[in-house]
């Protein structure tokens, strides 16, 4: 891997490899990932976010990113409007823990789903193929299913 190149752990609506295609052309799927000590949420502003939580975690879908790539990733998730910040964290993998840029959002006010962003998350959750447990536990109580 060059330095052109970073793993990217998708846990909204960045699950759906289909969406990842439109939004990042030059994108690869890596790995499914799980990132501990983090739990799922939507915030005030109706999107998924993710916060510090001991003992809980987050399944999400690992992806090479070009430079281009993410300059992309930047715009759909505002980080110039401070929307959503980047951090770099560790995600365990089949393959080995691999060092992830992970986009946070600024607000984690816990909040609703926008009505446009459910249908998203949904068709997330079916690309990625996520475990009905989790899903049950993680991801229901703020997304109707379709």
């Amino acid at each position: 891997m060059n330095n052109q190149t970073q793993y990217y752990f998708g846990y909204g609506s960045n699950l759906s490899k289909e969406q990842m295609a439109i939004r990042c052309p030059e994108s690869k799927y890596y790995d499914s990932g799980k990132l501990l000590d983090y739990s799922w949420l939507i915030n005030a502003r109706g999107y998924a976010s993710i916060k510090p939580s001991e003992g809980e975690f987050v399944l999400g879908e690992i992806f090479t990113l070009s430079q281009q790539d993410i300059n992309y990733l930047d715009i759909y998730e505002s980080v110039e409007e401070g929307m959503y910040l980047k951090s770099i964290l560790s995600v365990k993998t089949s393959k080995g823990p691999v060092d992830c840029l992970v986009y946070i959002a600024s607000d984690n006010n816990i909040g609703k789903p926008q009505k446009e962003y459910i249908n998203r998350i949904n068709l997330g959750i079916k690309s990625a193929n996520l475990p009905d447990n989790y899903v049950k536990k993680a991801i229901r109580p703020f997304i109707p299913e379709d």
